[in-house]
């Protein structure tokens, strides 16, 4: 009897062992960030012969747009988060046409010459007009200026549809500095769309340090994870 109790415990003790493991890979796979899983859709999608990868702004010069920010009928681009709107500079804040409507995103060909804060890559069909927006990009940058605003004053500012550079400035955002931003991105349809963003940095001129996650299935809303510290 004291052997078979024996062997009873031994078998307990493997089987709870193996319930233990399965529970860390269910916990392992549950940690897999969304910016890890846009990664892995990126590594598939690149390795379909029907895709060819481009380098931008070396083989293509980017999005069109100086900042993630815009009202474009139903897709509204604003990520905000208790009350804060991040907007993220895609282009050099110096060059942005004063005049431009940011809401409106796409400033072609005006935005192309103005210089990219990130660099990346996408996968595009070899045949494509020009144009023709990637089947996914990736971006990244280490010196990107966020700018943080107040989502009420904000909502006042948009009111009338426009919103320029200068009447953003009146705001008085509050100005970082990313030293990591990374990105996917799927633009191309509302039925397969993904944005996934990760970003962190500091404020200018303080000492705070900021982080934010985005991630967006549909180009009308985003959730956002904003943390400044």
């Amino acid at each position: 009897m004291k052997r078979i109790g024996n062997y009873l415990l031994i078998n307990l003790f493997i089987g709870l062992t193996f319930l233990i493991i399965a529970c860390s890979n269910d916990d392992a796979e549950t940690t897999v960030s969304e910016l890890e899983k846009a990664r892995m859709e990126y590594e598939k999608l690149k390795a379909n012969p029907s895709f060819i990868e481009l380098a931008f702004p070396e083989d293509d010069p980017g999005p069109p747009f100086y900042a993630r920010i815009a009202v474009l009928g139903p897709d509204v681009l604003l990520m905000e988060s208790n009350g804060t709107v991040v907007i993220p500079m895609m282009r050099q804040v110096e060059c942005i046409d004063p005049e431009f409507n940011l809401l409106d995103l796409y400033h072609v060909p005006n935005g192309f010459f103005c210089p990219l804060t990130l660099s990346g890559r996408g996968l595009i069909e070899p045949n494509a007009p020009m144009g023709t927006f990637p089947a996914i990009a990736y971006g990244e940058g280490s010196n990107m200026p966020v700018w943080f605003v107040d989502s009420g004053l904000l909502a006042n500012a948009m009111a009338d549809g426009v919103l320029t550079l200068p009447e953003l400035e009146a705001l008085n955002p509050r100005k970082g500095v990313a030293s990591r931003y990374e990105e996917y991105n799927k633009p191309r349809s509302e039925e397969d769309y993904l944005l996934v963003i990760e970003s962190e940095g500091t404020m200018s001129g303080t000492n705070q340090k900021f982080e934010y996650k985005v991630i967006s299935r549909t180009k009308a809303r985003q959730d956002v994870e904003l943390r400044i510290w």
